[in-house]
């Protein structure tokens, strides 16, 4: 299972990091990125998996594709933010990691405004 190896290599990678923080703080930080990218990459054919799913049930639904591809958008969009924010505050960067994060809601925001229009319109037609 690849939880398994997901799991090793964190632990391996935290308890390197912990000895380097005190011996060499900036080559620490390369190991938190680089191990952060290669946890990724090891879930990213899991990922190419629920993808390709969520588009066969998109394309079999009578749901307006357009809604759940900007749901799917606004859903890796979140996870982005949150690993690049996370990143930030390993390093120490609180104050990137919130205008990350503010960044991230703008463009949700902006991404679902689609949306909110329809819902706008559907609640007008119905008062």
């Amino acid at each position: 299972m690849i939880i398994f190896k997901v799991i090793g290599f964190a632990i391996i990678s935290v308890a390197l990091i912990i000895i380097l923080k005190n011996e060499k703080p900036e080559i620490a930080l390369i190991c938190v990125l680089s191990s952060s990218i290669i946890l990724l990459a090891f879930i990213f054919d899991e990922f190419k998996e629920v993808i390709a799913l969520l588009n066969g049930l998109i394309e079999n639904s009578s749901i307006n594709k357009e809604f759940l591809k900007i749901i799917l958008k606004i859903v890796g969009i979140s996870y982005i933010v949150e690993f690049g924010k996370n990143i930030c505050i390993d390093a120490g960067e609180n104050s990137i990691a919130s205008k990350i994060e503010i960044a991230g809601k703008v463009i949700v925001i902006s991404l679902s405004i689609p949306i909110i229009a329809s819902l706008a319109e559907i609640v007008a037609t119905i008062i």
